[in-house]
This record gives structure tokens, C-alpha cells and sequence, in this order.
């Protein structure tokens, strides 16, 4: 059985590949390239598998944990808030990618389906295990 659950949280970012020049940045990047950034409204998805026999234990638990991952990224500019994208651009493939370190801190990689960051509703992201 698989246990899907989401989480919804806000958060800014801006792309800037720092190995390259303002104008390479501005080409490739356009208007997501900018000093300041800009937001958006994401939705995580994650897919738990899980046994009937402890859903509703593992349905508080998991949604705890899905809460405690975005708490941490929302309302903050992810690029000068969060270590791993200081460096890294918070692209969605790198915050899906983010959530599934986070993921894997807590639980297998075996008791995980899926990951599905959405941007926005047309756009998002996933990852299948």
C-alpha cells in the first residue's frame, strides 16, 4: 500500500550558476536570474509505503515529518538560508532531490515510493524509487 501525503510550504530562490558571468547568468537563467529572486507557493508529495495494519500511526508519523521538512524552508530564501544551496542552484530537481537526503536521514529508501515537488500546478517535479 502506498500512503501519499503533502505538505505545502513558500519559499524564495534564485538561479546563479557562480562559475559564470552576470551575462551567461542573464542568457541562460533570464528573469529568473535577479539580485533579489523571487517565490513560490510549492506542494511536496511523498509517497510512503505502508502496511494497512499501521496506517493510522504511520499516517501521523509521516505527516509530522513531512511538516518538519518544510517548516525549515518556508518563508526563507532558500539560496542564503539554507547550507545545501549556497552553493548548490535550488532548482525544483535539486529541492526534490533535497527533501530526499532529508528523507532518507529518517527512514529507507525502501519505505519510499515517490517524491513529487510542485512549483506550481503545470510544473513540478519526481522522483521514483
Amino acid at each position: 500500500m502506498i500512503l501519499t501525503l503533502k505538505q505545502s510550504f513558500s519559499s524564495a530562490h534564485l538561479y546563479n550558476q557562480l562559475l559564470w558571468t552576470p551575462e551567461e547568468n542573464l542568457k541562460h537563467f533570464g528573469r529568473c536570474y535577479t539580485e533579489h529572486g523571487h517565490g513560490h507557493n510549492y506542494t511536496l508529495e511523498v509517497g510512503f509505503k505502508t502496511s494497512t495494519t499501521d496506517l493510522q500511526v504511520k499516517h501521523e508519523e509521516y505527516q509530522t515529518l513531512l511538516k518538519n521538512l518544510c517548516n525549515r524552508l518556508d518563508h526563507e530564501h532558500l539560496n542564503f538560508v539554507i547550507p545545501e544551496f549556497k552553493t548548490q542552484i535550488p532548482t525544483t530537481e535539486n529541492i526534490a532531490l533535497y527533501f530526499l537526503n532529508k528523507l532518507k536521514e529518517t527512514l529507507s529508501e525502501k519505505d519510499l515510493s515517490h517524491i513529487r515537488l510542485y512549483e506550481m500546478d503545470d510544473l513540478w517535479t519526481e522522483i521514483r524509487l
